[in-house]
């Protein structure tokens, strides 16, 4: 092709008549015919010249491909897109227009379009195919359109059990429910008399049965789209999206064009119970990327978003916020069997443990003392900011009922108590609030043992006291029993010194005289 043209170019050159070249010889020199020297072959030039413009021809573009053009020109009723081929392609300008009427593009601009026709050297471009005569396509456009996988435009008309009625090219379609969008559909009422574009799937029984689907064309830049949300990841980006369903295990979110889990972990810094009370469908969050999980095909991918993550972790801060010794202001957010824990500000709980609940009474279960929601003050005993815990006290604000118990209750004591409870091993007896002593069964009285019921009270003898474990021993019924070994052990002591006397001077020997002299 370029010989060709390199050689019609020299025998152009050859046309010039001999008249005219002996006027050219007889013009005096002013410059008009002078060129000035590149140093380029001017066969060269000529070649660059014909590769600049050897487009293909448009027989050569096929009908249903994809194609990426610049607008050149905009007239009345269509616009002049370059293609990069021979022939400019065309496209209506309605196609180009929002619903006003207004147009939103110009010349300069870029525009993406299928290839719907090719006819006389003409190309004519289209976003989707559509009917707008209301009239009816034939078979073969819809086989094209199928086959091309050209856009085609369809306004729902129906909803029933699995999916929609769809009206295009004048045909009726069905488009199943999960073909109509990528994201969950809660409401398929919302999708009617709604115009959208589509793409044939299948034909069969002769047009009588045709299946559309919107997932080709909404897919086709999901996977810029979620690349975009990887490198969101990375960024710590912030998106804003709407709550579209509220499940008891997290949030889903509608980012736009894809769908994001906030697992209820992630919802905020404190523990969060039930996501209603707190969020409801259509409301706006913001929120970040965590991590992305591509999957195949691409709308399945897993997108896992925070809420809580916008936000700082207020444990990185905790060391100025609270020192150990200090009271602070809280309120019990749970129970568990060993301990309470209270809220003492967002995103930051401490543990109350049973231990630390009260110095009055043995508690069984922290219900005994506290309840959920409840206002509490604590003291903070320690801070771990590693394993992020706060150890916290109820009782440290209190008196303790210990202090100085050698003096108000001293060794050898009598004090009256209430039998609390029967253990293996002994009665557990509350001697005042939060002193509970242990009387053991070895320490009780044998006539004494049937009179012990929980509940009863007792005078008990303080046997021993450790105040460092805080334990103190009884003793119940001993007393007498120790009275009355007094008694005999110092009578004994009494018998023993009148043995060595003679049987007359002592009492018993003098009864004993008496009485024998009585009988005589």
């Amino acid at each position: 092709m370029l010989e060709a043209a390199i050689k019609y170019f020299y025998a152009f050159l050859f046309l010039i008549t001999v008249e005219e070249q002996n006027l050219m010889h007889e013009k005096k020199h002013d410059d008009f015919f002078d060129e000035t020297s590149t140093g380029i072959n001017p066969e060269k030039e000529l070649l660059i010249m014909l590769d600049k413009y050897d487009k293909p021809a448009a027989a050569a573009v096929e009908v249903g491909a994809k194609v990426t053009g610049t607008i050149l020109s905009i007239a009345k009723q269509y616009a002049f897109v370059d293609i990069n081929v021979k022939n400019e392609a065309m496209i209506k300008i309605e196609e180009l227009s929002d619903t006003s009427g207004a147009m939103i593009k110009k010349p300069g601009d870029l525009i993406e379009a299928y290839i719907v026709s090719v006819a006389r050297g003409e190309i004519l471009l289209s976003t989707v195919m559509s009917k707008k005569d209301g009239g009816r396509s034939g078979l073969s456009e819809l086989v094209t359109a199928m086959k091309s996988r050209v856009p085609v435009e369809g306004k729902v008309t129906g909803v029933n059990k699995g999916g929609f009625n769809v009206r295009v090219l004048g045909q009726r379609a069905f488009c199943p429910i999960s073909q109509i969008d990528l994201k969950r559909v809660e409401d398929p009422n919302k999708y009617l008399n709604a115009s959208l574009p589509f793409v044939i799937t299948q034909i069969t029984e002769g047009g009588r049965n045709i299946v559309v689907s919107r997932l080709p064309l909404l897919e086709d830049g999901l996977n810029s789209i979620i690349e975009g949300l990887l490198l969101g990841v990375a960024e710590k980006k912030t998106y804003t999206g709407t709550i579209t369903r509220i499940t008891p295990f997290g949030l889903f979110v509608d980012l736009g064009e894809i769908e994001g889990l906030v697992h209820i972990s992630e919802v905020a810094w404190e523990r969060t119970y039930d996501l209603n009370e707190q969020f409801s469908a259509g409301q706006k969050v913001t929120c970040v990327v965590r991590g992305v999980e591509k999957k195949d095909p691409l709308r399945n991918s897993k997108i896992s978003l925070s809420i809580k993550h916008v936000t700082d972790d207020p444990w990185n801060t905790v060391a100025q916020r609270f020192k150990a010794g200090e009271t602070v202001d809280g309120r019990i957010t749970r129970l568990a069997a060993f301990g309470a824990f209270v809220q003492l500000c967002p995103g930051i709980e401490g543990l109350i443990h049973v231990s630390e609940m009260s110095w009055a009474k043995r508690v069984g279960h922290p219900s005994d003392i506290v309840k959920e929601g409840q206002a509490v003050r604590v003291t903070v005993l320690s801070i771990d900011e590693v394993k992020k815990t706060i150890s916290c006290s109820l009782k440290d604000l209190e008196s303790d009922p210990w202090k100085d118990i050698t003096q108000t209750m001293p060794v050898g004591s009598v004090k009256t108590g209430t039998v609390a409870q029967e253990t293996k091993f002994g009665y557990f007896v509350d001697l005042a609030d939060g002193v509970t002593g242990l009387l053991p069964f070895a320490n009780v009285a044998p006539e004494k043992k049937e009179t012990i019921k929980a509940g009863a009270a007792l005078e008990v003898v303080i046997e021993s006291i450790d105040e460092e474990r805080r334990r103190i021993s009884l003793s119940y019924g001993t007393l007498e029993a120790r009275h009355n070994a007094a008694e005999v052990k110092e009578f004994l002591n009494v018998q023993g010194g009148a043995a060595r006397q003679s049987p007359s001077e002592t009492a018993l020997g003098a009864a004993l005289k008496k009485a024998m002299e009585k009988k005589q």
